[in-house]
């Protein structure tokens, strides 16, 4: 009896407990070298030069706000090309 009772807790200190992981991906981001781009974007031909002054008198209020929107929108997308060119430089 003894002998069953040793060999128990002989064998109980044998077993072991098997833990499983998952591995998860984790993003890490690398700021990353760039050169300087030499070559500018093209500027933005402002309407003065695009338009005649007897042409933007002719167009209605909604019609001068589209081409003043569009005209933003063309500034902002140079603008956003100019510092992608020269975010390399020093």
């Amino acid at each position: 009896m003894i002998r069953a009772i040793i060999l128990t807790l002989a064998l109980a200190g044998c077993t072991r407990t098997v833990t499983v992981t998952k591995e998860v991906p984790v993003e890490v981001r690398v700021p990353v070298a760039v050169a300087c781009v030499l070559e500018r974007p093209d500027e933005v031909v402002p309407l003065r030069y695009k338009i005649a002054r007897e042409q933007w008198e002719a167009l209605s209020t909604d019609q001068r706000e589209n081409l003043l929107q569009a005209q933003a929108l063309d500034r902002k997308a140079f603008g956003d090309k100019l510092f992608v060119a020269t975010a390399g430089c020093n």
